[in-house]
C-alpha cells in the first residue's frame, strides 16, 4: 500500500469514528429528551386523573343534591296542588 492510500484510509476512519461519536451524543440526547417528554407525560395523566376524579366527586354531590330537591319539591307541588284545588272549591262555594 502506499502511503497516500494509507493516509486516506486512517482519515476516512478518523472520520467515521467522529461521526459515529456525534450519532452517538445525539441518540443520548434525544433518549434523554424522551425520557423527560414521558415524565411530563406521566405528570400530565397524573393531573388528568385528579381532574376526573374531582368532576366525577362533583358531578356525584351535584347528583345526591338534585335529588334531595327532588324529593322537597315533589311534597310541594302535591302541597300546591290541594291548594289550588281548594281555593277554587272555596270560589265556586263562594258564587
Amino acid at each position: 500500500m502506499s502511503e497516500e492510500l494509507l493516509q486516506r484510509l486512517i482519515h476516512m476512519v478518523a472520520e467515521n469514528n467522529r461521526l459515529v461519536k456525534e450519532t452517538q451524543q445525539e441518540l443520548r440526547e434525544f433518549k434523554k429528551e424522551m425520557y423527560d417528554f414521558r415524565e411530563e407525560m406521566y405528570a400530565f395523566r397524573d393531573e388528568m386523573y385528579e381532574f376526573r376524579d374531582d368532576a366525577t366527586r362533583r358531578l356525584d354531590r351535584l347528583e345526591r343534591q338534585n335529588k334531595h330537591i327532588d324529593a322537597d319539591l315533589d311534597p310541594l307541588h302535591r302541597k300546591v296542588s290541594d291548594h289550588e284545588r281548594e281555593i277554587n272549591r272555596l270560589k265556586q262555594v263562594g258564587q
